[in-house]
């Protein structure tokens, strides 16, 4: 099972990780203020795991490969890391739609 990670950034602000089982990183939220706005983002990416139409594809301007998934009113929730390929994206894409909503919470902050 995979797991969402709460991380404390440098400037003191919070981030939230999905990590696969291995510890490979999935996702990453935007910088949040406090812990609770991570716990919030939690449960939205566990319900929006299973919406297919959340899942935006992009390129990034050195032609490599990312998604991020966006909330109902259009603001990005998290980003994923850069893939060499469609069929490496695709395939992270299906973990999360996997993993989020079953993944344990551990909080490093």
């Amino acid at each position: 099972m995979g797991k969402f990670v709460i991380i404390r950034k440098t400037a003191g602000k919070y981030q939230v990780q999905l990590k696969s089982r291995a510890g490979t990183l999935l996702l990453n939220s935007r910088e949040y203020t406090t812990k609770i706005s991570c716990k919030k983002t939690i449960e939205c990416l566990r319900s929006y795991a299973g919406q297919a139409n959340k899942f935006q594809k992009k390129t990034s301007t050195e032609w490599e490969l990312y998604f991020y998934l966006k909330s109902n009113n259009g603001k990005t929730i998290a980003t994923s890391v850069l893939f060499p390929s469609t069929l490496s994206r695709e395939q992270a894409i299906k973990r999360v739609q996997k993993l989020a909503p079953i993944a344990a919470v551990e909080d490093e902050s």
